[in-house]
């Protein structure tokens, strides 16, 4: 069963609220994490459940969450997911079984034995049913008015018999297989994993994927940073390789010159984990539609302006995996902040350059399911401008005196200096300071005596 696009999920909190309805179809959340634009939208659909079985299809669509919330990788990442089930009435309940001659008036009119395979269930338009309007139709029009921010899509069709597939809109049965039918066809949707049968899929056009491949070049292999230097390329499909990553022979219905990384995998057989590499494909997919960083504060096309002693916080919400934390690390003029990984920073203008500074943060995902990831999709950032309104005026004790010194990029600022702080004493200029290597340089020989200095504009 291949397919484009699928779904998956995680449990936390239950929801039983109606948000939207639309004719005779009812949208209930059953979880939430955050705002929709901050996580992927499960939305799950009914086919062939009548008006008195729409009860059951929001159980049914909470099971699936159950089961599949449990999936490595995706036990780490329950909380970036939102699910909602629509529930649309079916006249009769099941899908179509034509081998049997059976036919049902069903909402999304599914149908098994598709194109000729017998557990292949799908919706129209099919070889059996080439109209668009009478199920892929119907679902994206639910899913614009009741959910347009929906990432995927699921038909939860009411048949026990053993059958589903892929594609944009993912299609399951309610067998009780049905929960390794979606991870495994999730794989597809979600990360454009293939399969790794060996079996021939007549008219099938193999074709390069993150876990297939026809290369045996070990440097270019598109695995290659799991695979040990012990391990032997092709890779024997033994028991002492059982649990590595390798180049096995057999994959995307190729019994010879296609390979796959590891002798298992839920790409090649239900009831399996995700391999390595499959597993961090699916990570990777998650970051591509989320970012670990949902929100900041205060804007980042907000220049802030410091003068004295102010300051400014700057602060960012993360995501939140359930087993771990993202790193995260504050950066200013690109130099790191010692000790400066939560989530606000205080910026303070005494500890800044005078004149424009950057201030950058930066999260991570730093999970070893991921080895490889050169676009950089588990890291995210953000920047802004804080500028400097009063150079930082620097000095030295020496015996018998001070030495003061500030930025020469502070033009027209003048050293002025008093003897205490009373209203009563005023602020005289300090004298002339010198000029090297692009700071301004003053020495006052003040002995043992106490003396005030500003730098004023």
């Amino acid at each position: 069963m291949k397919s484009s696009r699928v779904l998956l999920c995680c449990v936390c909190v239950w929801l039983l609220s109606c948000a939207r309805v639309f004719s005779q179809a009812t949208l209930t959340q059953i979880l939430s994490n955050g705002p929709p634009a901050n996580c992927i939208n499960i939305v799950f659909l009914s086919e062939g459940y009548t008006a008195a079985q729409l009860g059951q299809f929001t159980n049914d669509a909470k099971a699936f969450l159950n089961g599949l919330q449990a999936e490595p990788p995706f036990d780490a990442y329950q909380n970036y997911f939102n699910g909602y089930a629509i529930s649309v009435a079916s006249a009769e309940s099941g899908a179509d079984h034509p081998l049997s001659g059976i036919y049902r008036n069903t909402y999304f009119n599914s149908s098994f034995y598709s194109y000729g395979l017998e557990r292949l269930l799908t919706i129209p338009p099919n070889n059996l049913d080439g109209n668009y309007a009478d199920g892929a139709g119907k679902a994206y029009a639910l899913l614009q008015t009741l959910m347009p921010e929906y990432d995927l899509v699921a038909v939860v069709v009411n048949d026990p018999e053993y059958g589903g597939s892929g594609g944009d809109i993912l299609i399951t049965s309610m067998n009780s297989d049905s929960a390794g039918i979606a991870a495994h066809e999730l794989g597809h949707t979600f990360a454009g994993l293939g399969d790794e049968y060996p079996d021939a899929y007549p008219g099938w056009v193999p074709y390069e994927m993150p876990n297939v491949t026809q290369q045996t070049n070990r440097a270019l292999i598109k695995w290659a940073p799991w695979i040990l230097g012990s391990t032997p390329i092709p890779t024997p499909d033994t028991s002492p390789y059982a649990s590595v990553v390798g180049l096995f022979e057999g994959a995307e219905y190729q019994t010879n010159g296609w390979y796959r990384p590891q002798h298992l995998c839920e790409m090649r057989a239900l009831d399996n984990p995700y391999c390595k590499v499959c597993a961090e494909t699916l990570v990777k997919a998650i970051y591509t539609r989320i970012r670990p960083i949902a929100s900041n504060a205060p804007a980042t096309n907000t220049a802030a302006a410091l003068a004295n002693s102010q300051s400014v916080t700057l602060s960012v919400a993360t995501l939140r995996p359930t087993t771990f934390n993202l790193n995260v690390q504050w950066f200013t003029n690109n130099a790191a902040c010692g000790g400066a990984t939560n989530s606000s920073f205080t910026v303070y203008a005494t500890t800044l350059p005078f004149g424009s500074n950057q201030v950058r943060v930066e999260v991570a995902d730093t999970n070893p399911v991921v080895r490889s990831d050169p676009s950089q999709v588990l890291k995210d950032s953000r920047s802004w401008q804080v500028q400097i309104l009063s150079p930082r005026l620097e000095y030295q004790r020496l015996p018998g005196g001070i030495v003061l010194s500030w930025t020469t990029n502070a033009q027209g600022f003048v050293l002025e200096s008093k003897t205490n702080l009373g209203p009563l004493i005023s602020w005289q200029p300090a004298g002339v300071p010198t000029v090297a290597s692009n700071r301004y340089t003053f020495t006052d020989s003040i002995g043992q005596n106490v003396r005030f200095y500003r730098l004023r504009n």
